[in-house]
């Protein structure tokens, strides 16, 4: 099948059980079951469709069945597309199980609405379509947030969002006479966009995608949703927003510097205060949304350093930075939705979001406890796992700026490196704080000492992403080839050639290496390891004596004090008179159901 086929049968799908899932809604089960296994086959149609256009790397132009909007699948959006549909495979076949919690309720049609319009964002070859696709997808992500109090603040800053780009739609189309990508992007190349269009697209695209300080609904959004939800939103609606800002850059061709240099320094302040704020957290669903800031953040420095090279005419600039960044974004969205499912299941069993109230969850749920050290280790950055295969490249786009002809790329490669490497270590510490945490030493709660392993499906789900997350470190000096062919630029280097299976065969073996020495010189006191109690000086031993998640993260909140200071600098809304009313919560949620249904309704009477 061809890819345009491919995501029109995918969308077909998302739409049709979408209407189903909302019928059998009176049975929660059943509900479940339609909404996973049509979204698990709606889900492959846009990975399909992905892969395809990828592996051609030939732009498809067509009109999609049912809405009439016309669509372009490009080797770029084409990363996005992989993206939604991998994830969406395993979220949907998650939320199968999902369903047989009494206290969950039945989110069939929220998700897969969700799914397809954030599908048809993607594809959409119109700047106008993009904004209400985006929007729809919004507003069906904020009654997944759990409650009105968590989709107040996404409500409210999602319109502000919106209307800034609405904004820019219309002074595109008054300088342009269209809001056509394609003819955009040609005309562009004559007549630059300008800074004030640019400017308002990366405010209200930033707002979707969480850059710091536009994040305020992002920790307050994945708190207490439900498992899935907290995936989709990390994995798919802030990917959306990416898309926005790197589409309205690459208009044209034509760059700015500061536009890039804009990019790179967002970038990085996400990265590190998402990283930061990641370690003070102890609500295990809190902690990953600031940890998915950090990797957005991450992922902006790869595009920034990608939209800084077109602008220093930089070729390999511009490979590096976006292949790195294209390449983090897809292993990103794979190793967030090991971590989210991952904790989706530990509630499923425990009823418990804060590791405080967890521990030795390893030995009671082992299958759960594997793949989500593969999980932290891959958001760690650690080899030979996909997480590092990204930042390496991103790193190697900033060790190329420092060498560039302009001062601002001298300036900025060096510190830019340095700040990435701090974010890396505040990850890894991060990394020890959860897994310790939750799934080593004695349980701190009855519901944590009674755990038993999570259903088949949820299981399934998690260890196959952690599975593809090995895969994407292991055989990227295969893929990392594969996604530059969306880049429209070759990536070649002078005199060296290096072969695959030997990075590979490094990338394997450099974590192996300690095993190994241990092996070779005290492999002969292994077998005579003995086992016993926790030896704490002649007393017995307590809970109180086992470290806790806030006292793990003691000695950075410390040295780090005036900087966390800065949360509530940025969380204007107690200054926004009445927003504590209970009523406010509640007025915007009638508000949103009236737009989406709005919205719908207009996108499916303009394709009958």
């Amino acid at each position: 099948m061809s890819s345009l086929s491919l995501i029109t049968s995918g969308v077909a799908w998302f739409a049709a059980v979408a209407v189903l899932a909302f019928l059998f809604s009176f049975h929660k089960a059943l509900s479940g079951w339609i909404a996973g296994i049509g979204g698990a086959v709606g889900s492959l149609c846009t990975a399909g469709a992905g892969f395809t256009a990828l592996t051609s790397a030939v732009t498809v132009n067509g009109v999609m069945p049912f809405t009439g909007h016309t669509l372009q699948i490009t080797p770029l959006n084409a990363i996005w597309l992989i993206t939604l549909g991998l994830c969406g495979l395993f979220v949907s076949l998650f939320n199968i199980d999902w369903h047989r919690h009494p206290q969950v309720k039945a989110n069939g049609l929220l998700i897969n609405l969700l799914m397809a319009a954030a599908v048809c964002a993607v594809v959409a070859s119109n700047l106008g379509t993009m904004v209400v696709m985006a929007e729809i997808m919004a507003l069906c992500a904020v009654f997944l947030t759990g409650g009105s109090k968590e989709g107040k603040l996404w409500f409210a800053l999602g319109r502000l969002g919106t209307l800034l780009l609405a904004i820019a739609c219309w002074l595109v189309w008054q300088r342009y006479g269209t809001l056509d990508l394609g003819l955009l992007d040609q005309r562009a190349q004559q007549l630059p966009l300008g800074s004030d269009i640019w400017l308002l697209g990366v405010i209200g695209f930033g707002l979707l995608a969480g850059i710091i300080p536009l994040h305020g609904w992002v920790p307050q959004a994945h708190a207490n949703a439900s498992a899935p939800a907290a995936a989709l939103f990390s994995t798919v609606v802030m990917k959306i927003g990416l898309l926005g800002i790197l589409t309205l850059s690459l208009l044209g061709g034509n760059a700015p510097l500061w536009w890039g240099v804009a990019l790179l320094v967002l970038g990085m302040i996400t990265a590190f205060v998402g990283g930061l704020y990641a370690l003070m957290e102890h609500n295990i669903q809190r902690l990953l949304a600031y940890h998915t800031l950090e990797n957005i953040g991450i992922i902006l420095l790869g595009l920034g350093a990608g939209v800084t090279g077109i602008a220093l005419n930089q070729p390999v600039l511009i490979a590096l930075g976006l292949t790195g960044g294209l390449y983090h974004l897809l292993n990103h969205s794979l190793f967030k939705s090991v971590l989210f499912l991952g904790a989706g299941s530990i509630w499923f069993r425990t009823g418990h979001r804060d590791i405080e109230k967890l521990g030795g969850i390893g030995k009671r749920m082992p299958v759960i406890s594997l793949a989500m050290l593969v999980g932290l280790m891959a958001m760690a950055a650690l080899p030979p796992l996909n997480g590092f295969a990204g930042e390496w490249v991103i790193y190697q786009s900033f060790f190329k700026l420092g060498n560039s002809g302009a001062f601002v790329g001298r300036l900025l490669g060096p510190l830019l490196a340095v700040g990435l490497a701090i974010t890396g270590a505040l990850a890894v510490m991060c990394m020890a704080k959860v897994y310790g945490v939750t799934f080593l030493g004695a349980p701190r709660t009855k519901e944590a000492e009674n755990a038993s392993c999570a259903p088949i499906l949820m299981g399934v789900s998690v260890m196959a992403l952690a599975i593809c997350c090995v895969l994407g470190g292991v055989a990227a000096p295969w893929l990392l080839p594969m996604i530059s062919t969306a880049v429209p630029l070759p990536l070649e280097t002078a005199h060296t050639t290096v072969s695959q299976p030997m990075i590979t065969l490094l990338l394997v073996a450099c974590p192996l290496l300690p095993f190994i020495i241990m092996a070779m010189f005290k492999g002969n006191r292994l077998p005579s390891r003995s086992r016993g109690a926790a030896w704490v000086c002649g007393y017995d031993h307590e809970q109180s004596m086992v470290i806790t998640a806030h006292g793990f993260a003691m000695p950075v909140k410390e040295a780090f004090a005036p900087v966390l200071k800065l949360r509530k600098w940025l969380n204007p809304v107690s200054l926004v008179p009445g927003w504590q009313n209970a009523a406010a919560a509640v007025l915007f949620r009638r508000l949103a159901l009236i737009e989406l249904a709005v919205l719908v309704v207009i996108v499916v009477s303009r394709g009958a």
